[in-house]
């Protein structure tokens, strides 16, 4: 069931932007209207009211946290909005087990997120396996039956 699907990112060195790309790739296969977008250029509430399916994209931070002047903020705003919305989340680092892709997912279904797959982790710029994943995520949220 594809409806309108919004790929939000933060990337500071484009390998997350790539991700994102990919997800858009899948999203749009399901026949998707797709948004995709840098955080910064979007509005939470507009994206959470307007859009059925919401990918979420952001690299590592710190000791395992998603950025936190501009996903971090957008993410909390965009939380009120989450009840039953299709959802996925990716990102990419250098050196962890993406602990911090599982916390985002915990914490955006506890907010009314329904998430049909798994986070999709890359190390560094994403390879060909990992943009594989990627834009099956995109494929899989914007195709999940609504709830």
């Amino acid at each position: 069931m594809a409806g309108k699907t919004a790929v939000i990112f933060y990337s500071s060195t484009g390998n997350t932007e790539a991700m994102a790309e990919a997800a858009a790739v899948g999203a749009r296969k399901s026949g998707a209207e797709v948004l995709l977008a840098p955080v910064v250029d979007v509005d939470a509430e507009t994206i959470g009211t307007q859009y059925d399916c919401i990918l979420l994209g952001c690299s590592a931070w710190g000791v395992e946290v998603i950025e936190e002047s501009q996903m971090r903020p957008f993410t909390e705003k965009l939380k009120p909005f989450l009840k039953g919305k299709r959802m996925g989340v990716f990102g990419s680092c250098g050196w962890s087990r993406g602990a911090w892709l599982n916390s985002w997912e915990a914490e955006l279904h506890f907010a009314g997120g329904i998430f049909p797959v798994r986070p999709v982790l890359a190390y560094g710029y994403p390879d060909e396996e990992a943009l594989g994943k990627c834009e099956a995520l995109g494929k899989a949220v914007a195709e999940a039956p609504q709830e």
